[in-house]
Formats: C-alpha cells, structure tokens, sequence
C-alpha cells in the first residue's frame, strides 16, 4: 500500500491538494517532451544521452534525469493528458525513479543535496501519487533527509517547498503546517535578502536578482498558492497583498516584447535566457488570474503589454512610465514604443557576480549599464559576441586584465549611485570607480529619449578608456548624417565626442562567457558605437542623445543640456529639470531660477514641485534654494535611505 496521504490522514484537504499540484504542472498544455521522454527511456531507467557521471557543479547535468521524470509524471497525472493514468508511462517513470534512488547521485555543490534533488524527486513523487510504492517512497528517506527547513531568502523557501512535499508524501501533517508557514513568511518587505521596500529582489547580499532568485521566488509563490487555494493553508490578506504588489510593481516591469530585460537577468545571461525567464513571468501573471481573481484586469494589462501581444514591435505598450528601484540602484522608463533600463552599483549595491562557472566576463554589469530596446530583440544572445569592456553605456578601462565579478569586486567603487523619478520622466547618476578610474555619469530619460552626460573622466588606465554608446545586434544598414548615427531605428546625437562606428560579422563562443553551458559557437552581426578618450584622460567629457523614434519625422527631441562638469550635470526638456549635484553648489537653470544647495543630491523640478533623493545615503536633512527661497528638506532614514521625497 502506498504511504501518500496515508489514506485519510489529510482528508479531503490532501486529495484537493495534490489534484491542485497536478493542475499547475498541467498548466504548459500537451506535453510533446513527456512523450519523447517516454520513447528514449531504457528498461533500466535511464537515458543514453544523459552523463551521470559528471561532478560539474553549475547546470548539472546528471539532475536532467529528474527533470525529464517530473514532466513526464505530470503527464501521467494531467487528466487532459492522453498519458493520464497510462501504464506504461507509470512504470516507465517508476523505473526512472527507482535508478535514481538506489544510485543516489550526488553532486559537490550544497544546491544539489540540500535542494536541487529533493525538490525534483519530490515532484515527480507527489505527482505519482498512489501509484508509487511504499517501499519506494521509505528507500528516499535519506535524499530528502538532506533537506531541512532554514536559511533565508529564496534558498528558505525552496526548502519549505521540500517540507511541503515531505508532509504530503509521508502524511506528515506538522511539518505540513511548518512548511506552508516558512514559505508565507517570506512575504514581507524588508532590507534583508528576498523582497525590497521598492519592490525589488534580494539575493546574495544586496544584489538585484529579478532574472534569477526573485524569479524562482515567484515561480515557488504562484505555485503553492495555486496548489493551496481552497484549503486551510490557502494565501490570503496582507501576504496575498505582498505577492500581487512584488509582481506587478517588480519583475513584470522589466519585461519587453516577451523578453526579459537582461539586465534583470542576473548572472543567468545564458542561451535564450530573455524569453526563456520572460515566459516565467507571464506563468506567474496567468497564475495570479485565479489565485487573485478580484484584480484580474491588472495581471491581464501586463500580460497584454509584456507578452509581445500588445508591446514592442507587436503594437504598443500601455505600461507606461518611470519606475525608480532606489533600493537596486535600477532605472527603468517605459514608452508606448521602447524601453530603457539603467544598471549600477556602489559601495552598497552589488551589480553582478559570478558563480558555478556562470557570467565570468560579467564585471561591469553593474557599472552603469544602459539598454536601449524597440522590438526587444537587440540584445538577444549577443552574450558570446559582445566585448565585454564595451557594454553599452559603460566607461571602462580597455587594459584590464580580467571581468571576473568576484563577490567583492562586484561592488561599485563609490558610494553615490541613485535614481529620482517623476511620473513618464525621470534620471540616474553614479559617481564611477573601477581600478585607477573615475568619471561622474548621468543618465536622463525623458518621453522622446535619453540624454547621457560624462565629466571628470580621470586616472591612470592601463589602456585607453572607451565610453560604449551601443553595442547591439546589427539590425539594418547604420547611416550618419549631421553628427549623428541611425541604426535599428535609434537616432544618436553627439555634442561632445566624436564616435566611433564599427559593424561587421563577430564570432564567438558561449564558453568563453558562460562555460557552465559548455563550448557552443556563435556567430552573428554586431553594431558597436563608442567615444574613445585615450589612455590615462584628465578631466574628459561626453554629451549624447539617444532618440528611439529616431527615424521618425514626427518626434523632436527638445532636450537642453544645462550643465556637464565635474560638480553639477543637468538636462531640461520642456518645464522639467533634473539636476544632479555631486557636491553643494549653484547651477542657473534657465527659466527655473537660480538653485542652491548645500550637500550632494538628485534634484527634479517643474515650476511646481521640487523632488529630492539622497544618492550616498549621507545626509538627513537638504536645504534647496530656489531664487532665494529655502525649503529645508528632511531626507529618508534606515531603510528609505536613497528614496526620493517631494519637497513640502
């Protein structure tokens, strides 16, 4: 007799429960793979192509046995499945399941024992329900003792998942209810790893992590929410509330034409990573649907808008807007018909890192990143051709020797980065320091575009030292006329620098930036701008524009540049300013007056309103002088430190 559920021990609750569980895994539609699976399985539970030797520590593949077991289980569980209840699927996934407990494979890297294997083989398990064996169910004991409830973050609730498992498959009704209770818990906003008070995500120390943790922590959340609705451990008040705000007002904002923004991405900048992490979100959007019926409109907006069926070059996007992720120190601005995003890091933020032999080139990720998109595909896995000390929108040392982001050299080198956003308008500043080199950088991304300032660009380099404009897939023929480049339907304007242009044919390898993945060729065509300011430059300086509607006769791009030094850097475009004051100062802003003020801060203003933010997280107070008025301006402390504030 099978010990699932124990017959009766969890009464209707466990039927609805593990029908539900096999439900969601149902969700995909038909599943081809489960049938191919089924047809390449040997009678000894195994497959030919499959190494179970190997000991590689990152995208192990041994562990793909158990992938392969767990669709093929959700198969034979699915009743629209014409592999439900089907003998020869059970017994082919029994044997596969038998294989791998009696040879109990193990792996070097912690994941592997305490998560990876137990989560896999407890899927496919409850999946099978009443079909698997008492005795098979005792023999993996010992795997799943490996796992135990703890740790933090996403790393917590992937063992509670266990738990959860665990309390089905061995009629455990405490560790159950600890388990559901561990996994809720993390819905709460804090400064420690998982969710950020601006709803960003967590990992590994203070590291946005949207593409990797924060998306496995949705995937985890829809899940079980879905699979224990309708129970006494169903999700509900202020923790439903976290959820649905972590979803809407976080990840899905860096969605693009059905591809994830891959600066969101993390240290997974792998083959097809894009769309591949995008289609988990649009699970976990479709998932909500039933979860949180009464705000079904709001998750079906953005599955309309980020999918690729209304957004990017499929129609226009109708998430529109400036989205500040102070506590990320990302910017994203998001038009009816592009994207742009913004990634950098300091002394407080880590901007990429490197693990299990994955994003070893990754160093400058987080140096100040700018990615500019039309129909989401110009960045799509250029990874193993790009020149990774020319990312778009960096100012890198071109002698440097490694990009190996280990843990601390991941950090930023200063500690003033932030972000300041009003409505559809908003800007992004960092003070740059890598090496022997610094350079004050802004960003500023206004409806009709981006203007990108540089000053202060000094130190002793081992090469010359290139500001990245654009580095992209070649998209079309590049043109240049009045001082400035067209390509892909982008228009870049110089006012300060001349560019260089390169496009051509680029080879590469995907080992040479992701070995987990192995040797796998690429080749593709490459369109490369950038500003080259010498070895060794003393107080260099760029201006430029970037015009995504550029070959558009109806768009004019009225930005006015009113500052670019060393001290103060500012762009006006219509009856908006924004200013970035690296250190107390003035600036003349034209028709806004005269401004003062008195420490280091990101300044908006519209004749109206004055909005402030604090990018080193020194200061608690700000004294503004605007034409001789003074607002005393008190600044957010602990954990608002760095978000911005409207001037009363």
């Amino acid at each position: 007799m099978s010990m699932f559920l124990c017959g009766l021990a969890f009464g209707s609750g466990g039927k609805i429960i593990r029908q539900q569980f096999a439900a969601y895994f149902a969700q995909g539609g038909p599943n081809s793979a489960a049938e191919r699976y089924l047809a390449s399985i040997d009678e000894d539970g195994t497959w030919a192509d499959i190494d179970y030797a190997s000991q590689r520590r990152g995208n192990w593949p041994t562990r793909n046995h158990l992938d392969r077991l767990a669709d093929m289980a959700s198969a034979y569980a699915d009743p629209a499945s014409v592999f439900h209840r089907d003998e020869g699927m059970k017994q082919a996934v029994l044997r596969g399941l038998d294989h791998w407990i009696q040879n109990d494979y193990r792996n070097p890297n912690w994941y592997n024992a305490r998560i990876g294997v137990p989560y896999r083989l407890g899927s496919a398990l409850v999946l099978m329900g009443d079909a698997v064996p008492a005795e098979m169910l005792q023999a993996a004991q010992p795997i799943f003792g490996r796992s135990e409830l703890g740790m933090t973050g996403q790393n917590k609730v992937w063992c509670a998942g266990i738990g959860i498992m665990k309390g089905l498959l061995y009629a455990d009704s405490e560790l159950l209810g600890r388990a559901v209770g561990e996994v809720w818990s993390e819905l709460q906003v804090s400064t420690g790893e998982g969710i950020q008070p601006d709803w960003s995500f967590h990992q590994h120390g203070p590291q946005q992590q949207f593409g990797n943790y924060g998306l496995s922590f949705g995937d985890d959340m829809v899940q079980w929410a879905y699979v224990l609705r309708g129970t006494e451990y169903a999700l509900a008040g202020e923790k439903l509330e976290v959820l649905r705000r972590y979803l809407l007002e976080g990840p899905s904002w860096i969605l693009w034409n059905g591809r994830m923004d891959l600066s969101g991405c993390g240290r997974q900048v792998d083959r097809g990573c894009q769309q591949r992490k995008a289609r988990s979100i649009l699970r976990q959007l479709e998932g909500m649907k039933k979860i949180d019926p009464r705000f079904r409109d709001d998750y079906q907006l953005r599955l309309d808008s980020f999918s690729g069926r209304n957004g990017g070059a499929a129609g226009r996007n109708s998430i529109v807007g400036f989205k500040p992720f102070w506590r990320s120190e990302l910017a994203v601005q998001r038009r009816p018909d592009w994207y742009a995003s913004v990634k950098m890091s300091s002394t407080r933020v880590v901007g990429s890192e490197s693990c299990n032999s994955e994003n070893v080139l990754g160093l400058h990720l987080g140096d100040g990143v700018l990615l500019t998109y039309i129909d989401g595909r110009e960045y799509e896995n250029i990874m193993p051709l790009w020149d990774w000390k020319r990312l778009p929108g960096t100012t890198c040392d071109q002698g440097l020797e490694t990009l190996l982001p280990k843990t601390l050299e991941g950090y930023g080198g200063s500690d003033f980065s932030g972000v300041i956003g009003c409505g559809e308008t908003g800007a992004a500043a960092m003070i740059y320091k890598r090496g022997g080199l610094t350079a004050r950088k802004s960003w500023f991304l206004f409806q009709d575009g981006i203007v990108c300032l540089g000053a202060g660009i000094s130190g002793e380099t081992a090469g010359s030292v290139f500001t990245s404009v654009e580095q992209s897939r070649l998209a079309g023929p590049v043109s240049r006329a009045d001082g400035g480049v067209l390509h892909g339907g982008i228009r870049y304007e110089f006012s300060e620098g001349e560019p260089v242009v390169k496009t051509g044919t680029v080879t590469g390898d995907w080992g040479s930036c992701f070995p987990a993945r192995g040797s796998v060729p690429a080749e593709g065509g490459v369109f490369s701008l950038w500003l080259d300011h010498g070895k060794s430059p003393d107080g260099a300086r760029y201006a430029y524009r970037i015009c995504p509607s550029g070959d558009s006769a109806d768009v004019q791009f009225k930005a006015e540049i009113v500052a670019n030094s060393e001290s103060v850097q500012a762009v006006r475009c219509g009856d908006v300013l924004y200013a970035v004051f690296y250190e107390a100062g003035k600036l003349d802003a034209g028709p806004a007056g005269e401004i003062e003020v008195d420490g280091a801060c990101l300044l908006y203003t519209d004749g109206r309103r004055i909005v402030a933010a604090d990018p080193a997280h020194a200061l608690e107070l700000l004294a503004v002088r605007v034409n001789g008025r003074v607002y005393q301006v008190e600044l957010p402390r602990g954990a608002e430190r760095g978000k911005q504030v409207e001037v009363q």
